[in-house]
Formats: structure tokens, sequence, C-alpha cells
């Protein structure tokens, strides 16, 4: 559908109307997911998805990511999300219900998502991003000072990588010094052949200059 045809379509509506209708089809759509998301569920725990013969002696981690191009991680969150938040996650995304989780921790995760959606059904308007963050922030547990093991691993993959680097570049320099002696080398050994040729005819120059006096 291209703008024109956009135009005609919502030119008359006033803007509340256009964001229902937007509000609406994304409630749609996630309605549409945790249908595809509970199937999915069926499929594994029945082990059925083995019946389409490309997958038969596949994982259903293969199976998701090849069929379907779903990470088992997303899909294990947006299960999770249905199974124990289905209203709050049709309404406000897995995104939502994965943040205050991993924020706020499995223990507070039910009291932080009561307390957005009754903080929603008190407003006029929908509830905001900004909202919804400082609710979770009031609940969110406090940050470890110590590093996470991931972040301690990427560290030390960067430190490696710049040790490499240095490793790399001192190799090229002995390389660069090592050719600089074996020249230096080739130098000497030629002056000290030439040097060689030389000293009999400097001989025979002394002699005739004894005779000559």
């Amino acid at each position: 559908m291209d703008l024109k045809q956009l135009k005609k379509k919502y030119g008359e509506k006033k803007i509340n109307e256009v964001e229902k209708e937007v509000r609406e089809s994304n409630e749609l759509s996630l309605e549409a997911r945790k249908t595809a998301i509970f199937a999915l569920r069926y499929l594994e725990a029945t082990v059925r998805y083995k019946e389409n013969k490309v997958y038969g002696k596949s994982s259903f981690k293969n199976y998701l990511l090849g069929q379907f191009n779903i990470r088992e991680a997303t899909y294990r969150e947006s299960l999770r999300a249905f199974t124990k938040f289905e209203e709050p996650t049709k309404k406000y995304g897995v995104g939502l219900i994965a943040k205050v989780s991993r924020e706020c921790g499995a223990a507070k995760e039910t009291q932080v998502i009561k307390e957005i959606v009754e903080k929603d059904k008190s407003l006029k308007t929908p509830i905001q991003k900004d909202q919804i963050n400082q609710i979770i922030a009031k609940h969110a547990k406090p940050k470890s000072q110590y590093k996470s093991y991931q972040a301690l691993y990427n560290e030390s993959q960067r430190d490696i990588e710049r040790y490499k680097t240095i490793i790399s570049d001192q190799k090229a320099l002995i390389a660069e010094q090592a050719e600089q002696i074996e020249r230096l080398k080739a130098t000497v050994t030629e002056l000290r052949a030439m040097k060689a040729a030389i000293m009999p005819f400097m001989g025979n120059e002394k002699a005739v200059e004894q005779r000559v006096q």
C-alpha cells in the first residue's frame, strides 16, 4: 500500500482512531504469536516435529532455527511469558515481561507486572515507556559490583586479541631486524673477501717501493 492509498484510508480519521487501530492490530499480532508459540510447544512435547523428514534426526533447537528462524532462547522466553503472564504479555509484549524477570528477578516479577497493569488502568491514556521503566527501576535487583562471567570472558577475549596484535608486531620487528643483521653479515663477508683479494697487491707495492729506494 503506497502513501496515496494510506492517506485515503487514514486521512479523515482522528489521531486517536489511528492509534487505536495500530494498538488493536498489534494485540492481534501478539495473539497470533501466542498461538504459534503454543503450537511449537505441542510439537516439542510430543516430538512430532520429527515427522518432518528433514528434521527426523535433528534436535528441536535445530528445527526451530531451520524451519522458522527462531532461536531456542527466544522461544523459551516467549513460552514462559505467555504461560505465566498470558494477558499482560498479549498487551505489552514478550520483551517487557522478559525485562521485568531479568531486572527484578522471579520473586518480584508478578508484583511488578501487576503494578504496571494497575498503573495502566488508572491512566486516561496508555502507559508510557518511561512510566513502566520507573516501576521496574523501583523493584530492580541491586546491581552487582562484580562483573558477570560473560563480561569477564569478553574482556579476556579483547585482551587476548590485543596481545596477539602486540606479539605479531614484535615478531615482524624481530624479523626485520634479523634481515638487517643478515645484510650486515653479508656486507662484512664481502668486505673481508675484498680485503683478502687486495692484500697480495698491497704487499707487492711495498716490495717495489723498497727496490726503487
